[in-house]
């Protein structure tokens, strides 16, 4: 800092406000006098240190977020916005996994304590096994928060996808194609995603005079690998059943995932997509429009639900907001 302030030619004081905030608004430089602070401090390679700013009570600018894994779609989604939307608030981003165990999550919210990250996001994808431990972890504090989906208990901040929007969206689209009688294909439905999903379709049927029963849902699917040689067999079946024995002309699909396996079944099946049976996925994933035909799906909005996750960690008030929606939105391709 020294070095900085003899070549810009101004006092300490003045090199360390302009650099790293201090003085509380007393010290006042002119904006030319703070390019020279800043052309000579690039120069000399300097660089802010974190921990004396921490001593000094100020931010670390690092934020964390934890996931089940990096090799996951919509996670890799998410990460690749999330690190746009840090970037644009001066954010230092930092990836920890944790799954199976919360391992991660525990030190980070350590780290949060501790004054070395600022907020901790918990993405809530696929990882509904330990859900309940989070509820435990997380509920109360400040600057933590699930986002995508709701992880459950009052006191856990979520920042999560509103999937009414999206599924209303859905089912106008489909009744104004024409389609009578829709299906539901789900790998699971205890999360309230699901629950919520199934829900917000059959409130939107019900606008029709039409229903989503028991007879038109199959929960299965859940573990099943793409490279297992009795996965398509599998989805044949489901087809079938849904289309031959239900009489569906739509089938919903909880993930893009299914949707495919779902499409790739009708193929085999020499039922004609979209002709004979629509399919809609779920999370807009980057395969889903490179598909043939390319895929109609639901989509999360990424850059508004980071954007207003990071809004509320940043945020100076004092309580943190319970829940916070952000819609889904349905993108129409040649499926539907």
């Amino acid at each position: 800092m020294k070095d900085v302030a003899e070549m810009a030619g101004v006092s300490r004081m003045a090199a360390s406000a302009v650099l790293m905030g201090t003085g509380n608004g007393r010290i006042r430089v002119s904006e030319e006098t703070a390019e020279a602070i800043r052309k000579a401090a690039k120069e000399l390679g300097y660089r802010p240190n974190i921990a004396a700013q921490q001593l000094a009570g100020k931010k670390s600018n690092v934020l964390a977020v934890v996931v089940r894994e990096t090799r996951n779609f919509l996670t890799q989604k998410v990460i690749a916005e999330l690190q746009s939307q840090a970037e644009g608030h001066g954010l230092r981003l930092l990836t920890a996994g944790s799954y199976p165990a919360l391992d991660g999550l525990e030190r980070l919210v350590q780290d949060l304590d501790a004054g070395w990250v600022d907020g901790v996001m918990y993405l809530a994808h696929e990882n509904d096994d330990q859900w309940d431990d989070v509820q435990k972890l997380l509920g109360g504090r400040q600057n933590v928060l699930s986002v995508l989906e709701d992880v459950g208990g009052s006191d856990v901040c979520r920042v999560i996808s509103d999937v009414r929007t999206g599924a209303f969206e859905t089912i106008e689209h489909l009744v104004s194609s024409g389609r009578k009688k829709v299906t539901l294909l789900t790998e699971q439905r205890e999360t309230l995603s699901i629950l919520d999903r199934i829900q917000a379709y059959r409130d939107a049927l019900a606008e029709h005079n039409m229903e989503l029963t028991e007879e038109q849902i199959v929960v299965d699917t859940k573990g099943w690998l793409v490279n297992d040689p009795t996965t398509y067999p599998r989805f044949d079946e489901i087809v079938e059943r849904l289309v031959k024995k239900v009489g569906g002309d739509v089938i919903l699909c909880d993930t893009d995932f299914n949707a495919v396996a779902v499409c790739r079944s009708l193929r085999r099946l020499n039922i004609s997509v979209p002709d004979d049976v629509a399919v809609v996925g779920w999370h807009d994933l980057q395969f889903s429009s490179l598909l043939d035909p390319p895929l109609t799906t639901v989509a999360h909005d990424l850059p508004g639900l980071l954007k207003a996750a990071i809004s509320v960690i940043q945020s100076e008030k004092a309580d943190m907001p319970s829940e916070l929606l952000i819609p889904t939105k349905l993108r129409i391709r040649h499926t539907s």
